[in-house]
This record gives structure tokens, sequence and C-alpha cells, in this order.
């Protein structure tokens, strides 16, 4: 396997591969870069408390240190571990996670400060699908999680979508071609109302949930 940052090139694995799982896990437990499919596109991920891995996604992105990184985790109930929650959104995340949506809230003081340094919120997924949800468990752990590609670049639904990034990654896990084509919505939620930050895969889902479901209003 390639070490972290120096080695030929990433190792390739077939997220069908039992094997996957635990190549993975111990690239990012040794502080490395993981390329990963998601429930839309494919991604880049670190442990959050891998400072280095941090700083190492933004230079493989070439990515401007003041946009923030989100983070993922394997359930909706460790959320809670990395962020606030207000009674109201307490109630709507199980129904709008797992799936296709970042949810922005105040970042809880422990999360590391190198992830954001210049925010007092956070992006947590917990993304619909069995493989990074089953590294998150194994982990034991909130992983932090952009989309696989250069800064502003096309969005990857297939490995050589990213193959120009390669150099810089440490596994990448081949979950095919995926069939979402865009990255998550994000949704800053507040008190009694909400943000749409980008439009994504579940939009609509989003708005009948927090509207229609839980008397949310929508910030323009």
């Amino acid at each position: 396997m390639a070490t972290a940052g120096n080695g030929p090139g990433p190792v390739v694995v077939n997220v069908k591969e039992e094997r996957a799982l635990s190549i993975a896990c111990d690239a990012l437990r040794r502080g490395g870069v993981v390329a990963l499919p998601t429930d839309t596109i494919y991604g880049l991920c670190c442990l959050v408390d891998n400072t280095e891995g941090i700083n190492r996604i933004y230079g493989i992105k070439g990515r401007e240190c003041s946009k923030p990184l989100a983070i993922c985790v394997s359930s909706v109930q460790e959320i809670t571990k990395c962020v606030e929650l207000t009674p109201s959104c307490s109630a709507a995340l199980p129904q709008l996670l797992p799936g296709g949506v970042t949810v922005v809230l105040p970042r809880k003081p422990h999360l590391n400060p190198a992830l954001n340094p210049s925010y007092k919120t956070v992006g947590v997924r917990v993304p619909d699908h069995a493989f990074i949800l089953q590294l998150c468990a194994s982990l034991g752990a909130p992983i932090a999680l952009t989309s696989a590609n250069k800064s502003n670049g096309a969005n990857s639904t297939v490995i050589e979508g990213f193959r120009d990034i390669w150099e810089g990654i440490d596994v990448v896990v081949d979950g095919g071609e995926l069939t979402c084509n865009v990255g998550s919505t994000v949704v800053e939620i507040y008190h009694n109302d909400f943000k749409i930050i980008r439009k994504g895969r579940d939009y609509e889902k989003t708005l009948e949930v927090l509207q229609s479901l839980h008397g949310q209003v929508l910030r323009q």
C-alpha cells in the first residue's frame, strides 16, 4: 500500500471485496487519505482528528483553506457527539438522514481545531451508502469528507473521473459508476428556520421535511 503522500500511487480495491473495509480503515488510522463512493459522488476523506490528513486533502484538491470540509458519521445518533442540536432539529434529522443532505449545525468544542478553524459550525453527513457507514462504524470516529476532484472541478461518478489526483491518495475504493451526479443538499438549521446553502440531492425532500412536517421557515 502507498504510504501517506509518498507512494507511487494508490491501492485500488473494489468495494465488493471483503478486504476493502479493512484496507480503507488501516489507511485512515495510519493518517492516510482515502477516495470512496458515497450516495452522491466520489469523495475524499481522512480522520477528523488527523490534521496532516486534512492539510493533505486541501493540497490534493488545490482547495482554498477558507472553504470548509464536512464530517461524516455512521448514524444519526452519532451526530450529537459532533454538533449541538435544538429540539426541532433533533426531530427532523431522522427524517433527513441517512440521505443526500449535509446539515450545518454549531460544532462542539472538542472537534479538531484544524478542521474549518474559521467556522463555529460544521456540516454533518450520514450518507445512504453501506460502505461509508460501515467504515465510520468500524473506525469509531468521524471522518472529514469532501468531493474527489480538483477544487471547482467536475463531480466524479467513476474513479477514472479523478485520476488526475490519484498521486496524492493512499487508497481508492472503486464502487463502480454512481447513479447520482450532484453533491448533497447543504442546509443550515436554526431554532425555527433554515437556510439552503447549496441545492443538491434530496433538495425537495429537505424542504418537505423542514417546512411541511416541522413548520420551519425557509430563509431567503
